[in-house]
């Protein structure tokens, strides 16, 4: 039986700033591309770009992509995390994380080929690969900063994979010029 979530709801009165959040997200975004430019792996972080219109905030969220190959069709989802944790998956400190929106990843046309998770303070990355999803499960969760409920997938820290084994995947998929299926395990 498939889990449901409630409706997104907004709880609090305190304003957030879009703006701000894609900007930051821009930021660590080209933090992981430079770092992955530096262990050999082609990509670049896209400027980021602000919606102005409903319809223009639909697009993105079907078509936006944080790092982009040029050899390769899916790119990568970032996600900064107020977390402390290194590169070593069993020093995360919890034993879940959210993924992404039940929203936000149902709503992509391609799916990214992995998700990079980045500390904001400890400067650590973590990966999860897609083909994980039937381990993700549905929670309904209060958004502190954006000061609403919304619905996130959830996954259990031993599903993450290093970034040394994203970047050797990487690496073999972009020796090959690979341009078809980009399923990580």
């Amino acid at each position: 039986m498939r889990q449901q979530c409630k409706r997104s709801m907004k709880v609090g009165i305190v304003q957030f700033d879009y703006h701000a959040a894609f900007r930051e997200g821009g930021r660590f975004a080209e933090i992981v591309a430079a770092r992955l430019q530096a262990d050999g792996i082609k990509c670049f972080a896209p400027p980021i770009q602000i919606a102005r219109t409903q319809q223009e905030r639909e697009h993105m969220t079907m078509f936006e992509t944080d790092i982009v190959f040029d050899w390769l069709q899916q790119g990568l989802e970032v996600k900064s995390s107020s977390r402390i944790f290194g590169d070593v998956v069993d020093e995360y400190p919890f034993d879940t994380l959210f993924v992404d929106t039940v929203s936000g990843f149902e709503a992509k046309v391609v799916k990214p080929v992995a998700y990079v998770f980045v500390s904001q303070k400890g400067g650590g990355m973590l990966c999860l690969s897609p083909k994980t999803k039937p381990d993700w499960k549905m929670i309904d969760a209060f958004d502190s900063k954006r000061q609403i409920n919304d619905c996130f997938y959830s996954v259990d820290k031993n599903r993450l994979q290093t970034y040394a084994a994203l970047v050797k995947w990487l690496a073999q998929k972009q020796g090959k010029g690979m341009h078809g299926d980009t399923s990580t395990n």
